[in-house]
């Protein structure tokens, strides 16, 4: 469990850090939009970010032999949050490449989530 945890935190780390480069780029060039698409752009970066975060201290802990189920549940519950109501905006209107990034991370994140409650 401690290597998934750790490979998803580092996935989602270094998508957030992608994002908001990408995002940072992108209003460089093209300038900044509307209120919502910028607070959107935050929203994706910050649940990356978060969850990632949440992973990583959780494979930490775990590999300290402390509890680490606190943290995955909070990482899983993050990106569920951010995936569950993104996922049919994503799939009617965003291009491919865009679409499974979420799905992956929501699939792993319930799958961490049921090991989590699962008693030990």
């Amino acid at each position: 469990m401690t290597r998934i945890l750790a490979s998803l935190g580092v996935v989602l780390l270094l998508g957030g850090l992608g994002h908001a480069a990408g995002v940072i780029q992108l209003y460089a060039t093209s300038g900044v939009p509307d209120a919502n698409r910028v607070l959107l752009d935050v929203w994706i970066g910050e649940a990356q970010l978060m969850s990632g975060g949440f992973y990583l201290a959780a494979a930490r802990a775990s590999r300290a032999g402390s509890s680490w189920r606190a943290l995955s549940v909070a990482g899983a519950v993050t990106i569920a949050a951010f995936a569950v109501p993104m996922l049919p905006v994503v799939v009617a209107r965003a291009p491919f490449v865009f679409r499974v990034p979420p799905m992956v991370y929501l699939a792993w994140s319930l799958y961490i989530l049921l090991r989590a409650v699962r008693p030990a």
